[in-house]
């Protein structure tokens, strides 16, 4: 019996008499929340309360992922990813859907965006959308959702009772409105979360209106996301992570590499401040609530239409300070790749996707 059966045990009988409780029962995930290669347990709510005791008692470095439907807080697709989430002024795509719908605008074309990530600790998300231009207005249609199996399910010591999954899933519609080289945007989300025999439904809206100026070099962007509630999941509602953000993009240098062949280089920056409105936000994976607001920065480079290169910077409280990415252009088709490296042995997270535009 390893350390982790050995806990699980001893809180257990610590509350054996306890039967109430079993009936709220909620989900600890060893493996996101201590040990990333650790087995997973089901156990009742005062056995929370002891094991977090426990764990500042021995002083142990614990970190917390934040609600399930922080999930809305990872970047659904390669190319927002490999920017650290930083895209409130960068268009993405179809995926701008959910980081900025107004973005959807500034498309040149109608567009179709399907991505599979690899998360840390066996977990993955699934993300599709697609958009269509329309003169003035633009349409976006999306999925995205994770979701978490294998879980082993216990009411006492020994032997599972059995397996369950843990699934969250966001179904989106967007629209946006240009005028010039204003828009704004507006996208409506049914969510809905699953933890073992327990359902909840609910909404969230994302907001956003962006603005190009100087010739289209420089792009500033507003959006408010995942603003809504969701239904009890049993006693409580799980809460959205509601966030504010704004930013930057510019395109700051173009540029021919000498030779006889031409080689246009495209770099631009961008920049992205973040404030979390949740009070109950805990970042990515963070040990505390955190109520401060972030900055991201981001370098792209796009090499003659064919090549493009990002990276970013997160200054703030997360364990990914850093992303990279990269991307094919082979038109009409994109391959999108992007590599997030955790920094405290979580491991790496990696991010695929495809991109085909059309008329």
């Amino acid at each position: 019996m390893n350390f982790k059966q050995k806990l699980a045990n001893v809180i257990w009988l610590s509350v054996q008499t306890d039967r109430y409780f079993y009936a709220n029962s909620i989900i600890i995930f060893f493996r996101n929340r201590l040990y990333p290669s650790g087995i997973k347990y089901f156990i009742s709510t005062p056995a929370c309360i002891l094991f977090w005791f426990m764990l500042l008692f021995h002083n142990a470095e614990a970190q917390d992922t934040g609600s399930g439907l922080d999930f809305l807080n990872i970047g659904p697709s390669a190319q927002i990813l490999s920017m650290g989430e930083g895209t409130t002024a960068y268009p993405t795509g179809s995926s701008s859907i959910y980081s900025n719908p107004s973005l959807l605008s500034f498309e040149k074309q109608s567009g179709l965006d399907i991505n599979y990530t690899l998360w840390i600790s066996n977990l993955n998300t699934q993300f599709a959308a697609v958009h269509f231009k329309s003169n003035q207005l633009t349409y976006g249609f999306g999925i995205y959702g994770t979701r978490a199996d294998d879980f082993e399910a216990r009411s006492q010591p020994g032997p599972s009772s059995g397996s369950f999954s843990v699934s969250y899933l966001s179904l989106s519609t967007a629209v946006a409105y240009q005028v010039g080289p204003f828009s704004t945007g507006v996208t409506a989300q049914y969510l809905r979360e699953e933890i073992f025999q327990l359902r909840a439904n609910g909404y969230a809206f994302n907001v956003g209106t962006s603005l190009r100026l100087f010739k289209e070099k420089v792009l500033a962007g507003v959006s408010l996301n995942n603003l809504g509630e969701m239904e009890k999941l049993e006693t409580t509602a799980t809460p959205l992570p509601t966030m504010l953000n704004a930013g930057v993009s510019l395109k700051l240098i173009e540029f021919m590499t000498p030779g006889n062949n031409d080689f246009p280089l495209l770099i631009g920056i961008l920049t992205d401040w973040s404030m979390p409105l949740d009070e109950h936000y805990r970042g990515d994976f963070t040990s505390e609530e955190v109520q401060d607001s972030y900055t991201t920065i981001g370098l792209t480079v796009d090499a003659a239409d064919l090549f493009d290169f990002q990276t970013a910077y997160r200054m703030g409280p997360t364990e990914r300070p850093l992303s990279f990415g990269m991307g094919l252009s082979i038109q009409p088709v994109q391959f999108n790749y992007s590599f997030i490296p955790f920094s405290t042995g979580y491991g790496t997270a990696h991010s695929f996707g495809l991109q085909y535009s059309f008329n």
